[in-house]
């Protein structure tokens, strides 16, 4: 591990592998966002962050900010029955461009351990520096709602859905395999960065050297104040009387996008003037064209900056997600005002403080239930505005910016991480060399 004097800067590698682009999910913008803030910290972090991509590359964006891309070694992508619109990884075991890239890191940062995070687990044991974890996307529940197509593709509908999903349970086996293996390679590390209390819980024995890793919240960017209805009708033409429901995330089943719509559904056959708005993209989003038809807005991804205004526009974000560790997208919505209905188990729900007073938490994953859930927020305007100044005001008092995030959750683990690895290192010198 390299000599760092304690006036120098941290230097971290962060490892995530997807790929990076106008399409890529929260996991990937939460740390675009932490990069703009550590462009302001070059006393205190060097940061390089590992991402995939068609060919290899380096983007400085500042002095102290590096942004890397890869060329998988065994990417999803070049495997069609793999497809499955949750974004492309390398399932390799060993990535040799990342591991000579890691040269000079004092902590390396895997976010999943897919290619790129078994390459660290590598290099931090071979080195000495800090190996540290955060658990961002919650892949055996993905797997349970992916895989069963994956087989079925694989081996046929009649094959795949009777003999390997129905007899044989084979995604859930898969699931319970995956987190075993996810739980080994975390206890691992030398600090754990998670974000909901149940993985807190069941790593507390195996891994106690935890800490909690919140997304931040740019609360000039989401704001109320960018609310223009007007916009809202020149740019998609959605009428100033209706009630705009908006969802933002990858349009499929993971997200919850079908149950939203159907949901919207029912509100419009019982007469209430409402009108879908979907950012994101995904296999979904012809089936809620056809559902709502011109009740619905599919306005494809969209940059950061375009759906701040457009949740200050809208007047309730509904979003059924069970898929999500941290969504960002419900913070976002609760910093624009909105009031939020989501979803209890592995959604927003950790985001609302009182279901009822700044969002709405709901356990049943049913449209009829959502639907009465949504309809009083359509019917009383007053209702509405309150539980959005709530929401605001939950943010304003309860959330951190990035910059508190970076400081006080990442660099205090990470300072933890490369000491404790410097100490590993010399522990595991020594018993070599007395064997």
């Amino acid at each position: 591990m390299p000599h760092r004097s304690a006036n120098q800067p941290l230097k971290v590698a962060v490892l995530v592998t997807l790929e990076r682009g106008p399409a890529a999910g929260g996991h990937v913008k939460s740390w675009e966002r932490i990069a703009e803030v550590a462009a302001q910290r070059p006393d205190l972090i060097e940061l390089d962050l590992h991402f995939l991509g068609p060919k290899r590359r380096t983007e400085a964006t500042a002095p102290n900010v590096r942004f890397h891309t890869h060329r998988p070694t065994l990417g999803t992508r070049a495997l069609m029955f793999l497809e499955q619109g949750a974004g492309h990884t390398d399932l390799a075991p060993f990535h040799p461009g990342i591991y000579a890239a890691l040269k000079g890191s004092d902590v390396v940062h895997a976010t999943d351990f897919f290619s790129f995070g078994k390459t660290a687990i590598a290099f931090a044991k071979r080195t000495g520096c800090g190996l540290s974890a955060s658990v961002q996307t919650d892949v055996p529940r993905f797997t349970l709602i992916y895989a069963g197509g994956i087989i079925r593709r694989m081996f046929g509908p009649v094959i795949g859905s009777w003999l390997f999903v129905k007899i044989w349970r084979l995604p859930e086996r898969v699931a319970r395999g995956q987190q075993r293996g996810i739980d080994r390679r975390l206890a691992l590390c030398d600090r754990i960065l998670l974000s909901k209390p149940e993985d807190r819980d069941r790593l507390a024995k195996s891994a106690p050297s935890v800490r909690l890793f919140r997304r931040g919240i740019d609360r000039a960017k989401f704001n109320p104040a960018r609310r223009d209805r007007g916009r809202l009708l020149e740019r998609f033409g959605i009428p100033a009387d209706r009630v705009v429901l908006v969802f933002a995330g990858r349009v499929d089943a993971s997200k919850g996008a079908p149950l939203m719509a159907e949901a919207a559904k029912r509100l419009l056959d019982q007469g209430l003037n409402v009108h879908a708005l979907v950012a994101g993209d995904g296999h979904e989003r012809a089936a809620i064209g056809a559902l709502l038809g011109e009740r619905a807005t599919l306005s494809g991804n969209l940059p950061q900056s375009e759906l701040a205004w457009i949740y200050a526009s809208a007047d309730v974000f509904v979003f059924p997600s069970t898929t999500e560790v941290s969504p960002n997208v419900v913070l976002e919505a609760k910093a624009s005002g909105l009031p939020v209905v989501v979803a209890a188990d592995h959604g927003g729900g950790q985001f609302v403080a009182r279901s009822g007073e700044d969002g709405i938490v709901l356990n049943e994953m049913d449209a009829g239930i959502w639907a009465r859930a949504i309809a009083p927020l359509v019917v009383e305007e007053t209702r509405r505005r309150e539980i959005g100044r709530n929401a605001r005001q939950w943010i304003e008092r309860e959330w951190p910016d990035w910059s508190e995030v970076l400081e006080r959750d990442l660099l205090a683990a990470w300072h933890e991480a490369a000491l404790n690895g410097k100490v590993r290192h010399v522990d595991h010198a020594r018993r070599w060399a007395s064997s």
